[in-house]
C-alpha cells in the first residue's frame, strides 16, 4: 500500500489538546482532481480548522503540518506510516543521508 492511500484509509488523528486531522482525494463536494491531495485539520473551537489542496507528496503533508505548528500530529502520521512499513524518509528525501 502506498502511503497516500495508508493515509486515506485511516480514521484520522486526534493530538492531545484535542486537534483532529485527515485526509482525502476528494475535496468537500466530493470531488477529484488530479495531483491534489487533501489535508482536514479541525482545531476545533479555539481556532477553526482548514481544509487545504496540497500536492501529492508526503514532503507537503508535513510542511502543512510543521507550519500549523502540529509537530505532535505530524509525529502521529509519520510513526502509523513507519508502523506500516512505508519508509518516510525515503518518501520525503528520497533516501539521502543528509
Amino acid at each position: 500500500m502506498d502511503w497516500q492511500t495508508f493515509l486515506i484509509s485511516q480514521k484520522g488523528w486526534r493530538d492531545d489538546e484535542g486537534n483532529t486531522l485527515c485526509f482525502s482525494d476528494c475535496d468537500l463536494n466530493g470531488k477529484k482532481s488530479e495531483g491534489i491531495f487533501w489535508i482536514y485539520l479541525d482545531e476545533g473551537l479555539r481556532c477553526g480548522g482548514m481544509h487545504r489542496p496540497i500536492p501529492v507528496s508526503l514532503a507537503a503533508v508535513k510542511d502543512v503540518l510543521l507550519g500549523c505548528r502540529k509537530e505532535a500530529l505530524w509525529l502521529m502520521v509519520q510513526n502509523d506510516l513507519e508502523g506500516a512499513g512505508i519508509d518516510v524518509r525515503r518518501e520525503i528525501d528520497g533516501g539521502t543521508d543528509s
